[in-house]
């Protein structure tokens, strides 16, 4: 008898060793980026009519393509505890995102924890402007913006990110500048 009980303990003992051991790697959540367009507005001045917004017309698509998005790690440092996500999303038209459900990635396998910023690295931008396609660069080619959020194992935690694109210098230096602004759904 007292055989078996030592064996019915040591196979608890077991068990919640191998429970401590494998729960930090069963411990994940879903991320999710998604995202909605904006057109920045454009202040001019007129001369006789004074101050006007102008919107920019003619951009029908708005390509983007990501080299690199990361997580930071609310607990560490500046310079570390940065977490790339894997995404597979070749490129996006900001402005059509209405056909793919606004969302930019998926990433299904990220640490239970705290987070507070979020990196995009864009890698190209391609415009539609009166129906020619032209390369543009995107500036800021890299971002870092705050955007505190928690994941939670077994859920998902949706990242919106509302992009803000300024044409004013599409003409003459087929440059776009982005304003993205994260929020936590």
């Amino acid at each position: 008898m007292a055989l078996r009980a030592r064996q019915v303990l040591s196979a608890s003992l077991l068990l919640i060793v191998v429970m401590v051991i494998l729960y930090p790697t069963t411990a994940t959540g879903t991320v999710i980026l998604s995202a909605n367009y904006a057109q920045a507005p454009i202040q001019t001045d007129i001369p006789g009519e004074g101050p006007r917004l102008v919107v920019v017309k003619g951009v029908t698509h708005l390509y983007v393509s990501f080299s690199e998005i990361r997580i930071h790690i609310a607990s560490e440092g500046n310079d570390t505890g940065w977490l790339p996500l894997t995404f597979q999303t070749n490129s996006i038209d900001l402005i059509n995102l209405e056909n793919k459900s606004e969302v930019i990635m998926t990433s299904p396998t990220v640490p239970a924890g705290e987070y507070d910023n979020l990196m995009l690295s864009f890698a190209n931008a391609t415009a539609v402007v009166n129906g020619s396609t032209i390369r543009v660069e995107s500036i800021p080619r890299s971002l870092v913006r705050e955007s505190p959020f928690t994941v939670k194992a077994g859920s998902e935690t949706n990242l919106r990110l509302r992009f803000t694109a300024d044409y004013r210098a599409l003409n003459a230096s087929k440059r776009v500048f982005f304003e993205v602004n994260p929020t936590v759904e």
